[in-house]
């Protein structure tokens, strides 16, 4: 952990000079958003809602929060790509990581493997896992005799959230194995602090989901096995030094 607090330092201190430039960018990101944000709303609702369900708002100022929420995530997601491009080329430029060589055509196709994973975990989550769970909720509840009334925060913040939380998810193998190979944290490290990212794994689930047992396992459980595969590919690849 102090390899990689060592490594991370002289980045962290190139990325606040560029703070300023991070933050009109992600400004102007979110008034973009925020136009748009009725958009993955509708398609919740058209996709996702199941037959017999209703949505409903439960407060005044119920819709205006979830655009805004909304809009401050699809800032933070169009963001990673800009930290992730200005944090190569600080790399390359300034030579922090000398561990593995990291040349300018395998800093794109990096990022753009990237993009390729999180949308294909985002897709996964929305038009496989997303569906199939929330039918069987829908069918369970009914069946105790109760009447599906969806908020319309909590619907939509579950399945954008989700959605989000699934194509961040599929990232874990090219971070860990960039991570490991570049020489910023190692693998002992993972492993030995293994259960402290469970734990962290847990306080994910929770903080972005709605407060109920099912949902928090939904995310934190794919979290903890895509973590464990990451392990396993890790331990494959890895090739130890002679000390």
């Amino acid at each position: 952990m102090a390899n990689f607090i060592e490594n991370a330092y002289p980045l962290v201190i190139e990325i606040r000079k560029r703070m300023i430039h991070f933050l009109i960018c992600f400004f102007t990101f979110t008034i973009f958003s925020f136009q748009i944000a009725d958009l993955p709303i509708k398609r919740a609702k058209i996709d996702l809602l199941p037959e017999g369900a209703k949505i409903v708002y439960i407060s005044p100022i119920e819709v205006i929060m979830l655009k805004i929420k909304i809009a401050l995530i699809l800032a933070s997601i169009l963001m990673i790509p800009i930290l992730a491009y200005y944090t190569l080329k600080i790399i390359l430029k300034k030579q922090i990581i000398k561990n593995i060589p990291i040349s300018r055509f395998w800093s794109v196709v990096l990022v753009l493997t990237s993009i390729f994973m999180f949308l294909l975990g985002a897709s996964y989550a929305y038009f496989i896992l997303l569906p199939l769970f929330i039918k069987y909720l829908y069918i369970d509840a009914v069946s105790s005799g109760a009447i599906a009334t969806y908020s319309i925060f909590n619907f939509v913040s579950f399945v954008f959230l989700a959605t989000i939380v699934f194509g961040l998810i599929f990232e874990l193998p090219i971070v860990l194995t960039f991570l490991t190979k570049s020489g910023l944290i190692k693998l002992c490290d993972l492993i030995h602090y293994r259960k402290h990212i469970y734990i962290l794994f847990l306080v994910s689930g929770a903080l972005v989901t709605p407060p109920d047992v099912i949902s928090q396992i939904m995310i934190s459980l794919p979290l903890v096995l895509f973590f464990e595969i990451t392990l396993i590919f890790l331990r494959i690849v890895h090739k130890p030094t002679k000390s």
